[in-house]
């Protein structure tokens, strides 16, 4: 542009035809590392995390190929197409999400137990990526430019899926199982339980839970049944009169179903609390609305 504004031919030529190299060489690479998923593009790791770094690469160098071929194309126009620009950024956004879990995943000292959430963050974050690059594509206005890119960038296809339900699964249960790979994704957090933090209600809740399930469990066992996780204080109380359990596991299930019913109930009301009741106006109201 400075050398377009300062009317320099040469240097305009020089640079012109730099630019078109290295549009062709985003062509290039992008066609490479689509045929081969990334697999010869380096990685600063050789864990369970280095294809995901290739993976990056590859959609990187197809986020550079959009984007140079969006602005010959559209020129200014791109601007006003507010749904390919978003797309292009939606691309942009999901590869920083992507960098960031694998960049703590880095600074925590690569702990193995956390592994199943770096593999749900990741996928989920190449998927979207993948996505938006495939819908820019379906919707970009010169569709022989289109049918080229999508050569250019998925010759053998897309490659990225969603998390799958067994990795959902993982995840979950980590969320739901007290762990250092817990503690220190939630540190920070304020779980001192109250009445005004739900929050740290909800996690003495969770922790309460975890205590009474295998005196549940014993008392199943003993008696033959699978009863269901529910009203946990009636149990308490025919348990402790067969004598299957002490006191002290007695208050256990006791304080375990009150805490379950507590982050589990919702405000309730009475049918005459929710009637509507006719309002009497006021004598002067009324006398205005009759004039």
């Amino acid at each position: 542009m400075a050398a377009a504004q300062n009317n320099d031919l040469n240097a305009y030529d020089k640079l012109l035809f730099k630019h078109i190299g290295h549009v062709g060489s985003n062509k290039v690479r992008s066609f490479w590392l689509g045929l081969t998923g990334g697999r010869t593009s380096s990685a600063p790791t050789r864990d369970a995390t280095r294809r995901y770094y290739q993976q990056m690469n590859r959609l990187s160098a197809n986020l550079a190929l959009l984007s140079d071929v969006s602005m010959a194309v559209l020129g200014g126009s791109l601007k006003r197409r507010e749904r390919i620009s978003a797309r292009l950024g939606d691309v942009l956004s999901q590869l920083y999400l992507a960098s960031a879990v694998l960049k703590r995943y880095d600074d925590e000292g690569r702990n193995e137990a956390d592994l199943p959430l770096v593999h749900w963050g990741v996928q989920d974050a190449l998927h979207q990526a993948e996505q938006a690059i495939d819908d820019l594509l379906k919707n970009f206005p010169n569709r022989l430019v289109a049918g080229a890119m999508r050569v250019a960038i998925f010759p053998t296809g897309r490659h990225h899926h969603a998390p799958s339900d067994k990795l959902d699964h993982k995840v979950a249960k980590i969320l739901q199982v007290p762990s250092a790979t817990r503690s220190r994704i939630g540190r920070g957090q304020y779980l001192t339980p109250s009445e005004h933090n739900p929050v740290g209600l909800l996690e003495e809740a969770l922790l309460e839970v975890m205590a009474a399930d295998p005196i549940h469990q014993r008392i199943c066992k003993e008696l033959g049944k699978n009863l269901p996780f529910t009203r946990l204080d009636e149990l308490a109380h025919n348990a402790l009169a067969k004598g299957l359990i002490n006191q002290e596991e007695a208050a256990i299930l006791t304080r375990a179903e009150h805490s379950r019913l507590r982050s589990i109930n919702v405000d309730d009301f009475a049918p005459e609390e929710l009637a509507t009741k006719p309002v009497k106006l006021p004598e002067k109201v009324r006398k205005v609305e009759a004039a």
